[in-house]
């Protein structure tokens, strides 16, 4: 979902093989049941994280992880989602309150949980305007880190567990140690998703490579039916963004979020837009 909402900290490292390692066994994996026995529920979850990650479709990706909490109540994973997009400050601290007092065992629903609640806690303290301490911001990415490389080997098919790993290897490591480990990926057999398109071309573009950038988007566009999707709209808004041609970038983020207000990272992107804009005026 990559709801981190203040600038990642890089940490150092050379032990890549941990980033990687997940990926390197496509054995037969168990199911995971993201802790519902709701086969109803779990399946609104799934679409959920389809919408949200593979097509820039928060609004919708909001409808159903709702659904999925109204088809079980106890679900605690589409609660903990339904917080991360929720807007409304009341009803994110009442979501956080229900579930933090079910932290703390070893179940692996607890082990992503526990990175969900890290994440809602940064997001609201954010919207709050509270000040957020870098010790807090190391602390959630290497919460992250463990859980999720620890789910990874469990559970190596889970396509949207994968993607959020990848986005903490990025926030960690930066976009070659993201890029490496997209890469091992497709050379082990698993399918391109629309999300791993849009990220290569987001970590290209990130590091000047536009070519390899663009060679992505065109795998997005090829994957997708429809260029209006938003997560089309916003990657090559990204792209444009880091080429430096911000009247470009700024028309396609603003259709994106014509196609879906509530798209998170196309509001980021504006802001960013916007400022290199009045720095440009300003000269």
């Amino acid at each position: 979902m990559h709801v981190i909402p203040i600038k990642t900290l890089r940490m150092k490292s050379t032990l890549l093989f941990f980033l990687v390692l997940p990926f390197l066994s496509l054995a037969q994996a168990p199911v995971f049941d993201y802790g519902t026995k709701s086969i109803e529920a779990r399946k609104a979850y799934q679409t959920g994280w389809e919408q949200i990650l593979d097509l820039g479709q928060w609004t919708k990706a909001e409808e159903s992880f709702r659904k999925a909490a109204a088809l079980d109540p106890d679900f605690k994973l589409a609660w903990s989602q339904v917080g991360r997009i929720s807007n409304d400050p009341v009803e994110r601290a009442s979501i956080y309150t229900k579930l933090k007092n079910v932290l703390g065992d070893s179940s692996w629903e607890s082990k992503l949980l526990e990175v969900y609640m890290g994440s809602l806690q940064l997001i609201d303290a954010r919207d709050r305007g509270q000040a957020i301490q870098p010790e807090q911001v190391k602390q959630f990415y290497e919460v992250s880190l463990t859980n999720f490389s620890i789910l990874q080997e469990s559970f190596p098919d889970e396509p949207y567990i994968n993607a959020e790993y990848i986005e903490v290897i990025h926030g960690i490591y930066g976009a070659k140690a993201a890029l490496d480990s997209m890469e091992l990926q497709r050379n082990s057999g698993r399918k391109t998703t629309p999300f791993l398109a849009s990220y290569t071309s987001q970590m290209w573009a990130e590091l000047k490579d536009f070519n390899k950038a663009n060679e992505a988007l065109s795998t997005l566009k090829t994957q997708l039916p429809d260029s209006n999707f938003p997560i089309i709209l916003f990657t090559e808004a990204n792209l444009f963004f880091e080429e430096g041609k911000l009247i470009q970038a700024e028309k396609l983020v603003n259709q994106a979020l014509l196609a879906d207000p509530k798209h998170t990272l196309a509001k980021r992107l504006k802001k960013r837009i916007s400022e290199e804009l009045k720095k440009q005026k300003a000269e």
